[in-house]
């Protein structure tokens, strides 16, 4: 009966969904492009989909989700989110990922801030790209999808380069840690990461991860280290984070990965 009751609920709701869909003009790819940049960018390149602060009392901490607008050499359109310290993206950005343009193009789906995230993509240009090139470049990792092994991540930031593993890597082991719970909310409501069986996110600090598992004898076959400043530190540097250039993090971080694994 409660099967009955389930497939009869579906079945509504893709009628629902259809109706819906003949009701709403669908447009051409010039007309949905023209709708995006006039109605939702107002004709600006970038807009700023939400504002995120950790710290409701200091601006300080705010972070921008900024969507914005690109072309392609063959003149089609996309569309990149960005998470940036400042809404004009002076000042860089933390972390970029590839939107998915809605398959059913109307007046309805013309705000990207309800557009998924094309988990696997990856901008070639940005740092997430070259770590993840240089383990197979490098000759540490066979070149081949069915590679197996464990990936250890010291920041998350919006879990990209978890997302782009955990989709083409099934047998690779993947866990995030980071100290900021912000992090790993950010890359689930505004960057698509998800948990699955072979990649998790801990909230923790990473530096003392490591120290915590050369203790207990763990080794990974790679660390990747992106435990970076929101914004601007008292010394300057951005990245790495303090807590990741101490004589007993590196020394720990050579018993975790030994002679086999990477940094």
């Amino acid at each position: 009966m409660l099967k009955s009751v389930a497939l009869l609920a579906a079945l509504f709701l893709t009628i629902q969904a259809a109706n819906y869909c003949m009701k709403d003009k669908e447009l051409s790819e010039n007309e949905f492009f023209d709708q995006v940049q006039g109605t939702i960018f107002a004709n600006q390149q970038n807009r700023v989909v939400a504002i995120e602060c950790p710290d409701p009392k200091d601006n300080s901490t705010c972070l921008y989700i900024v969507d914005r607008i690109g072309y392609l050499k063959d003149g089609s359109w996309f569309v990149g989110r960005f998470l940036t310290p400042v809404p004009d993206l002076t000042k860089g950005f933390l972390s970029v990922s590839k939107l998915v343009k809605p398959v059913f193009k109307s007046m309805s789906t013309i705000d990207t801030a309800t557009w998924m995230v094309d988990v696997g993509t990856m901008d070639a240009m940005t740092p997430n790209s070259v770590e993840l090139s240089s383990l197979f470049t490098t000759g540490h990792f066979e070149m081949n999808r069915d590679v197996s092994g464990n990936i250890t991540f010291l920041g998350v930031a919006t879990g990209g380069l978890m997302s782009f593993f955990s989709t083409y890597f099934k047998n690779l082991k993947l866990t995030g840690i980071d100290i900021d719970p912000q992090s790993e909310y950010l890359a689930k409501k505004w960057f698509g990461y998800r948990d699955t069986k072979n990649s998790k996110i801990l909230i923790g600090d990473g530096a003392e991860h490591i120290v915590e598992m050369a203790r207990r004898g763990e080794t990974s076959d790679a660390v990747l280290v992106d435990a970076c400043h929101n914004h601007a530190p008292p010394d300057g540097i951005y990245c790495p984070v303090e807590a990741v250039r101490t004589p007993e993090f590196l020394k720990s971080l050579s018993a975790v990965i030994g002679t086999k694994g990477t940094f």
